[in-house]
């Protein structure tokens, strides 16, 4: 079954810009005026609230935001008002202790868990903050188990378990580590594009496949520029919806693995033309010639060791003789929020930026309407009633986070 979201007519290859105003004509633009609920962090924030790199965070069903502090080793839990709850975690070697920790999973009952490669291992947590149960990603021993790390994890509505897609990371991660292995091979648990359930209700997590995304391309091992990835996320009645081409289309498979549909918006993928070629290498060296004058200046002479003009002639080169992708992704990125919406962020004007409008479909499909590209953009996290995590950064790069609530027409 496909399910057509709305209908845009005209849309056809040409100028990255004209494409994007094209769309943007077709677009039914809906309101960004999001209220704020709170924000913690900052310069002058209590030391709870003195963050590094809190990318990874998820709520409950109170509304309370679980928030994994990279940087700082912990678990902080938030209320619905900004308050601190609890936090969870240290620096260590022991379980509920973290050595490399990743990724933080939240369920609707305050359960959570920490992915921690380090210790190759899932941490589970009460809802008050006591360890549960230390579910090994692998039955491999040492640093071998880190062959089962997942690139992406949610949490199973179900409970019990996680949706994990592929292997990407525990390969590379099984690379990284080859020579601490004594150079033995190691089996890589999984593969990338798959999407599996890990049951982690025992002491090592079990897999078991729902759906296998494309690979694109199907017959390259390295990647191009524009290659399509795979983008997916979990609805609140474990349907997973996934993107795994250039186009337009949100395959949905249900918990039972079976297939529930399409979701497709008439918005075509751009070929890449010569044209698109020679800017995207002129703004990616444009881009690095900035970031190698910005290390020029904070390193001295040090610099002219590390980065001999052998050195930053090779940089250009990969830069200059990069291969393509014959198409450019219209999507970016896919949510599923609290209630079973989605939303769904396009390309931008530039083929090379990610951050476009974002379009809202209801729980069915059907096209609400398009956010514009800019702030606030796709939130970390999705919660009850509306509420919505952000992260912003000052021009110190100090972190604050801000929870803001929606409106009813785009939750």
């Amino acid at each position: 079954m496909r399910i057509s979201v709305g209908v845009l007519i005209g849309i056809g290859l040409g100028v990255s810009l004209a494409i994007a105003r094209q769309a943007a004509a077709q677009d039914r633009p809906v309101g960004a005026d999001f209220t704020d609920v709170y924000r913690v962090g900052g310069v002058n924030a209590p030391e709870w609230a003195q963050f590094t790199n809190p990318t990874r965070m998820g709520f409950d069903a109170k509304g309370n935001l679980y928030l994994l502090d990279l940087g700082g080793f912990r678990i902080v839990v938030i209320d619905s008002g900004g308050n601190l709850v609890m936090t969870v975690g240290r620096k260590g070697e022991g379980p509920g202790e973290f050595r490399t920790p990743t990724d933080v999973v939240v369920w609707r009952d305050g359960r959570f868990g920490v992915v921690d490669i380090g210790h190759a291992a899932y941490q589970l947590f009460t809802p008050d903050g006591q360890l549960e149960r230390f579910v090994k990603m692998s039955s491999a021993a040492g640093e071998a188990g880190i062959a089962a790390a997942r690139w992406e994890v949610r949490a199973d509505p179900a409970g019990g378990a996680v949706i994990a897609e592929g292997a990407g990371f525990g390969a590379m991660l099984a690379s990284v580590f080859m020579d601490e292995l004594g150079g033995e091979q190691v089996h890589v648990v999984g593969e990338e594009g798959k999407l599996e359930r890990l049951d982690l209700r025992g002491d090592v997590a079990v897999a078991e496949s729902i759906a296998r995304a494309r690979r694109i391309p199907p017959d390259e091992e390295d990647a191009l520029t524009f290659a399509p990835s795979v983008i997916w996320d979990v609805l609140p009645d474990g349907t997973i919806a996934y993107v795994d081409s250039t186009a337009y289309e949100i395959s949905l498979v249900g918990p039972d693995g079976r297939t529930r549909g399409v979701l497709e918006r008439a918005l075509s993928p751009e070929r890449v033309t010569a044209g698109i070629r020679s800017a995207l290498i002129e703004h990616e060296l444009e881009e690095m010639e900035e970031e190698l004058e910005e290390q020029r200046e904070r390193m001295g002479d040090q610099f002219a060791a590390l980065f001999t003009d052998e050195t930053l002639d090779g940089l250009r080169e990969t830069v200059e003789t990069q291969e393509f992708y014959s198409e450019i992704p219209v999507l970016r990125s896919l949510r599923a929020t609290w209630e079973g919406s989605f939303w769904v962020q396009r390309r931008g004007e530039e083929p090379w930026n990610d951050g476009g409008p974002i379009d809202v479909l209801g729980a069915e499909g059907q096209y609400r309407g398009t956010l514009p590209a800019g702030d606030p953009g796709m939130p970390r996290a999705f919660g009850p009633n509306g509420l919505v995590a952000f992260v912003e950064r000052d021009e110190l790069d100090v972190p604050t986070i801000v929870v803001k609530r929606l409106p009813e027409e785009v939750r």
